[in-house]
């Protein structure tokens, strides 16, 4: 784990940067506007997301089909990533913990700055082994947090204070995913979905083999 400092950042995305077109109002980002300023106290994240490897010892008997175990673990639901925090005495990050982890604090869209460059991390159609993308790297130094898969947070998906956008799915009903993945390029790949300040939800109890999940702690 690295220790990520107290101190603020800045949340989310204003409605005067026009750098995130979506096809439709449901995919606007407009659930992450505006940006302000958010003071976090110190917590603790991991570095790599977790692996293959490291679930199977909290769940012996799952079986993937991997090329890697240091593959990042996917296709797990909320709960059983909670679960295996709780079981190393960790706990998921907040989303905004993991976007000020992601971020640093100075407002930039990409780990590595605000341009995009398709390279540096890993948006193709297949799962990497954790850590494999040089530049997928924060300041604050954890690693594939721009790509490879998306990463459950402890959040529900909520609107950001001083938001005026309205969700019937605000509340407890889906929690929030955060980080773009490999898979997305069958989608038709679109930066915009890679964008840090991007909220992603699921309910909690689906798999997706996009994502996964890293751990946090309080200091």
């Amino acid at each position: 784990m690295t220790l990520i400092p107290a101190g603020e950042f800045v949340l989310g995305i204003n409605p005067d940067q026009q750098i995130i077109q979506f096809m439709s109002d449901a995919t606007l980002a407009l659930n992450a506007q505006p940006a302000q300023r958010i003071h976090l106290k110190a917590f603790y994240i991991d570095l790599h997301e977790v692996t293959y490897e490291a679930f199977r010892l909290f769940k012996p008997k799952i079986e993937y089909d991997i090329k890697d175990h240091r593959e990042p673990i996917r296709g797990v639901s909320w709960y059983e990533a909670d679960a295996y925090c709780f079981w190393l005495g960790k706990r998921l990050p907040t989303e905004m913990e993991w976007e000020k982890a992601a971020r640093g604090t100075d407002e930039r869209l990409f780990v590595w700055g605000s341009e995009f460059n398709r390279k540096n991390a890993n948006f193709g159609r297949q799962v990497q082994p954790v850590g494999k993308f040089r530049m997928d790297t924060s300041t604050y130094g954890p690693r594939d947090m721009n790509g490879n898969v998306s990463e459950w947070t402890s959040s529900w998906y909520q609107p950001y204070s001083k938001s005026k956008h309205k969700d019937m799915l605000f509340g407890e009903k889906v929690k929030i995913l955060r980080g773009g993945s490999f898979h997305k390029q069958e989608h038709g790949f679109m930066k915009e979905f890679t964008m840090l300040p991007y909220r992603n939800f699921a309910p909690p109890s689906q798999r997706f083999w996009d994502t996964g999940f890293r751990c946090a702690k309080s200091t």
